[in-house]
């Protein structure tokens, strides 16, 4: 995970630049994706597997583990040359005519396919050019105004999160003036009470001395 998915302002906040900030928060969220549960291959949520060349089973074994493994080429051996000795068996000439019957028509279709390819190869080639180049540009269209879209989101995401940063840098100073405000008054409410509570200490010694002084008159 790139880390400029951790900040929501990144225009504004900069406190992930702070020393230790960026690594720090990395950590968090790698311990958060390692406590969070993986999905097995298994899990009947998962689509199931599809069989791409399902009727087709040489086509199949010929693309089996593409992805890790290259390509298996034809086997092109079924279309030589057979070869026979002098002291071959019915079977192997049996077997020998019947390749190259197979490699007669082979080699019948491969000239009737270049016989195809050389008349209408040229004009098809042309066309086909034609689509691709009108394709090309029409996605090249595409991509500059998709550029212009992004530069110019990224742009009002710019203008928005700079106002709005003003704006809460402004709410968090009001938010420090109230914070030492209250703590201001808190503290002058203390000094009241303890006032407050040392008035009526001295009032009360004061009614003390006064009944004491009545007390004195009265013998």
């Amino acid at each position: 995970m790139a880390s400029s998915n951790i900040d929501a302002l990144p225009y504004f906040d900069k406190q992930l630049e702070a020393p230790g900030a960026k690594s720090s928060a990395q950590a968090l969220i790698e311990a958060e994706l390692r406590n969070t549960p993986q999905i097995s291959l298994d899990d009947p949520r998962l689509p199931a597997e599809v069989k791409i060349f399902a009727k087709s089973e040489s086509l199949s074994e010929l693309l089996d583990g593409y992805a890790t493994n290259p390509i298996r080429g034809i086997d092109t051996s079924k279309y030589g040359v057979p070869q026979v000795t002098e002291g071959s068996s019915i079977d192997e000439l049996v077997e020998a005519e019947r390749r190259g019957r197979i490699g007669e028509g082979h080699m019948a279709v491969r000239i009737e396919n270049a016989d195809l390819l050389s008349t209408y190869g040229p004009n098809a080639w042309l066309i086909r050019n034609y689509q691709l180049n009108s394709q090309l540009t029409e996605l090249q269209s595409t991509l500059e105004a998709l550029k212009e879209k992004v530069t110019e989101v990224n742009r009002s995401r710019r203008v928005f999160q700079e106002d709005t940063g003003t704006h809460l840098t402004r709410l968090e100073g009001r938010w420090q003036d109230l914070v030492g405000s209250t703590v201001q008054l808190e503290v002058a409410c203390k000094a009241m009470e303890g006032q407050v509570k040392t008035l009526r200490r001295k009032e009360e010694d004061l009614k003390k001395e006064v009944q004491q002084l009545e007390d004195i008159e009265k013998l």
